[in-house]
């Protein structure tokens, strides 16, 4: 992570402590509240930067879902594996290593995020997505997988519609919203 970038956290931090969230640019820079452009999502309190889905078609596009897969665990290519717009290994793990890849917001330290962190998303309220929409736009009302599993066929995701956790076979598909640590 850039000095610029920790020097504009620090400072973001002590000016403004009682933000959580604030919006990053995919350069990494601090975005004004309003902003619709962001691409990442910091969380000043868990110090985790999240991923935020586009709606155009594409790597990043909203409507895509993926297999579990870690390299060792789950579906490569199953038969629910073909439902995303860039590549042809529609999975957890191809995915991670795309968004790597293209460095979103400065990052390369992007993964699946554990249950626990998935879940600080989660904003009860009187919407039916209960996630704070102003922050993380395009967000659909299905489950997203996080890296934690039961077993070797079984691993948990996080329905944005009712909260909570569900288990669900590796072979299905969810969506994925990916987090990195702050360095």
């Amino acid at each position: 992570m850039s000095t610029k970038f920790l020097f504009l956290f620090t400072a973001l931090i002590t000016t403004v402590a009682n933000a959580q969230l604030v919006k990053l640019s995919n350069q990494g820079a601090i975005l004004n509240s309003a902003s619709v452009e962001q691409r990442c999502v910091l969380d000043a309190n868990s110090k985790l930067i999240w991923e935020v889905k586009l709606t155009p078609k594409g790597l990043q596009n909203a409507k895509n879902v993926y297999t579990w897969f870690d390299g060792k665990t789950g579906t490569r290519n199953g038969e629910y594996s073909h439902q995303c717009d860039w590549g042809k290994e529609c999975n957890t793990s191809a995915y991670v290593k795309a968004i790597n890849a293209i460095k979103l917001c400065q990052q390369t330290n992007w993964r699946l995020p554990t249950e626990a962190e998935l879940k600080t998303l989660l904003l009860y309220g009187d919407e039916d997505l209960l996630i704070n929409q102003k922050f993380f736009p395009n967000t659909q009302l299905k489950s997203y997988w996080s890296s934690s599993q039961l077993n070797k066929n079984i691993a948990i995701d996080v329905p944005f519609f009712y909260g909570g956790s569900q288990s669900s076979d590796k072979t299905f598909d969810a969506h994925v919203r990916l987090v990195t640590d702050v360095n």
